[in-house]
């Protein structure tokens, strides 16, 4: 039982992200399922017509050589149709089947009148209609449905039960009567399966190209780690709050430029994605790992002690340090600097910011592969990174950033 609940829930669970690849495959996958769903209707329908056909030649009494013509070239009719179908005109055959199929039901019940049941099939077909023909023609299904409808209301008072040109007795007509009441039944339960089927799969293709498209709006393409809005998105709500415990680091890839001048822009991209890799596995679920932009990446840590930020930071430049990056026919080797700056109530997400790059700026000053931290900082008003001769020791006031920079 637990078993069967996890698998009844997962199945309505929201997908994951399907990327337009995946979205086709899916589509492309639920038509031919309904390509299969209307060749097996057309084929079962042939066949249910040469079966009354034979039924009523040789399996009634008296015989009805009218229904059994009649049959015959409805089953004729819809065979044609199927090779429509399989040759890719869909539509105008499920067209076909449909109108074949009203027509042979009000033959039958005008020969032999509703005593046979056999009208309880247009519900039936009534709910078919919405499952083979496709969304896109909402008239069409409605039409298909209301024509269903409107030939059961004929058949019931047209040709009520004891008004039939040639009516079988009534102990053959009742067991004709309890075996299309049963296939009626199983033919609304077969087309709302359908319907439930196609409904989920559409509601799946939808969820998982949107999750796709959040992926994308606030994920780096080339990590996969975030980008800038959902940091700065967070930033704001935690501003708001008045949130302060927390702090920034900026980690920046020392001389960068020279792999990509020595090597190319390929091996640079592999050495960005490895350290990425190396950032995602240090820091915890609660972190935000973000690509700043270029060779940069940025932290956000809640609830991080200020005591312990550096030494989670110095294992992080140690990891990068003994990282190996294999690339074209070499085997490369890469430091970071990394500042780092603590939030504090009252503080803007800006000040923080410009505090970690401040300090940022000071590691490489220092000679890289460094990190440098710093506490609770106060605004300067000034712009840009200061000249490093006019700073006096530990004053390492912050710089507010301007947003249409981030």
């Amino acid at each position: 039982m637990k078993v069967w609940r996890r698998r009844r829930f997962a199945a309505y669970a929201d997908p994951g992200p399907l990327t337009p690849a995946q979205v086709k495959a899916l589509r492309e996958k639920a038509e031919r399922v309904q390509s299969i769903v209307i060749a097996s209707s057309l084929l079962g329908s042939a066949i249910v017509c040469l079966a009354l056909a034979g039924l009523f030649w040789w399996g009634v009494n008296p015989h009805h050589p009218g229904l059994v013509i009649w049959c015959i070239a409805a089953a004729a009719i819809l065979f044609v149709s199927l090779g429509y179908a399989l040759h890719g005109r869909e539509l105008p055959a499920v067209i076909t089947m449909f109108v074949v199929s009203w027509i042979s039901i009000m033959v039958v019940v005008a020969e032999v009148s509703a005593a046979l049941s056999i009208e309880s099939h247009l519900f039936g077909i009534a709910v078919l209609s919405f499952v083979l023909i496709r969304r896109e023609l909402p008239l069409l299904r409605i039409g298909l449905a209301g024509g269903a409808i409107a030939t059961y209301l004929v058949c019931e008072l047209r040709w009520p039960e004891g008004h039939g040109a040639s009516e079988l007795n009534s102990e053959i007509a009742s067991q004709f009567a309890t075996a299309n009441r049963v296939l009626a039944g199983v033919l609304i339960g077969a087309a709302l399966v359908l319907s439930e089927m196609r409904h989920r799969n559409m509601m799946r293709m939808l969820r998982g190209a949107a999750r796709y498209g959040e992926l994308r709006a606030t994920t780096d393409e080339l990590t996969g780690v975030y980008n800038r809005r959902p940091v700065i998105a967070q930033l704001a709500e935690w501003a708001q709050r008045g949130r302060g415990n927390y702090a920034i680091a900026l980690i920046d890839l020392d001389h960068f430029k020279t792999i990509n001048d020595e090597f190319g822009h390929d091996c640079g991209d592999t050495t960005i994605r490895a350290v990425a890799t190396t950032l995602r596995h240090h820091f915890r679920d609660s972190d935000m790992v973000s690509r700043w932009g270029g060779d940069e990446f940025l932290v956000l840590m809640p609830g991080v002690r200020h005591a312990d930020l550096e030494p989670i930071l110095d294992r992080l430049r140690a990891a990068v340090t003994s990282l190996e990056t294999p690339c074209a026919g070499h085997r490369h080797q890469v430091t970071v600097s990394i500042g780092a700056a603590m939030g504090a109530i009252g503080q803007s997400p800006d000040e923080c910011i410009a505090a970690a790059d401040h300090a940022l700026y000071r590691a490489k000053e220092e000679g890289r592969n460094r990190v440098v931290t710093v506490g609770t900082a106060r605004p300067t008003g000034a712009l840009g990174r200061p000249d490093p001769d006019e700073l006096e020791e530990g004053d390492w006031a912050t710089l507010p950033l301007l947003r249409d920079n981030l």
